[in-house]
């Protein structure tokens, strides 16, 4: 689909992040009959943030695009289809809307758009980030995909009971606004790291520890407004060289905390076996 046919595709459920009034795309530039608007980008984004703000940096996702075209993730795009497939509801009313809440690059949005399709028809993906860096690359590769630069924290800019399902990966989580949108009866896909995440890697660099406890925060935050419905947990074991270990720790918070002295280890580390550890929480909206 060319930007125009896209845009058209989600226009009924887009929303102006200043006053809520539905916003349309005329000559490149999506309006509200408040008369705010928000340009087009040349590769087809729209960028919906009031004040720039800092998100992933550019190194970041170049580090995680290179990481994410050798497969190592592979194995949770795989299991998110799976996911979504059995608890997307089997009849839906026109198409089905899904929104990654904190997409990055795009990569597991565009694996899940074109394995749906398949099965749904029209299907029509949403990504939200912060990160213009991102939300560019993401366009870029994957055209079928509507992508906006926004702030997960706010009030996203979509229609109350808009979206069929959503993904939410290792991202901000805005409990009242995911409920808002979703749908009565819809998907959220939550993935979190396991306690075991790259703990190998931890351990020879120095890295961040995994918070404790953190699923059962997560289940206690949606508790009232979802129901907790499947935990799947994915882990396994990556044979990684100097190369991908770089990328695997620019990818993860760890590269905000980077020291001379954990980039000298990094630089050191030849080769490492490490584990993957992921917990997918599946929750409906109530």
């Amino acid at each position: 689909m060319d930007d125009m046919m896209v845009s058209t595709a989600v226009e009924e459920i887009l929303r102006c992040p200043v006053c809520s009034l539905p916003i349309s795309f005329q000559q490149g530039t999506w309006r509200c009959e408040q008369a705010h608007a928000f340009d087009m980008a040349k590769e087809g984004y729209v960028n919906l943030l009031r004040k720039k703000l800092p998100g992933d940096t550019r190194e970041m996702l170049l580090a995680r695009r290179a990481f994410f075209d050798k497969g190592y993730y592979q194995p949770l795009a795989s299991l998110l289809n799976e996911l979504l497939q059995a608890h997307l509801a089997p009849v839906q009313e026109g198409p089905v809307r899904l929104l990654d809440a904190g997409c990055g690059e795009g990569y597991y949005l565009g694996n899940l758009q074109a394995q749906l399709a398949q099965r749904f028809g029209q299907v029509y993906g949403l990504g939200i980030d912060i990160s213009k860096d991102a939300i560019r690359m993401a366009a870029k590769r994957y055209p079928d995909t509507f992508f906006m630069v926004a702030n997960l924290n706010e009030p996203l800019p979509l229609a109350d009971q808009a979206l069929a399902g959503m993904l939410n990966i290792f991202a901000p989580r805005n409990v009242a606004e995911y409920a808002r949108v979703l749908a009565p009866g819809a998907p959220l896909l939550i993935i979190i790291p396991g306690p075991r995440h790259i703990q190998e890697l931890r351990q020879s660099l120095h890295l961040l520890n995994i918070e404790e406890n953190k699923q059962q925060h997560v289940v206690e935050q949606f508790s009232g407004s979802f129901t907790l419905l499947e935990t799947r947990e994915l882990s396994y074991e990556l044979a990684l060289q100097q190369a991908e270990i770089a990328q695997l720790v620019m990818m993860t918070p760890n590269y905000w905390h980077l020291s001379e002295e954990i980039r000298a280890r990094m630089e050191a580390l030849n080769s490492l076996s490490t584990t993957i550890d992921f917990i997918c929480l599946v929750f409906q909206r109530l």
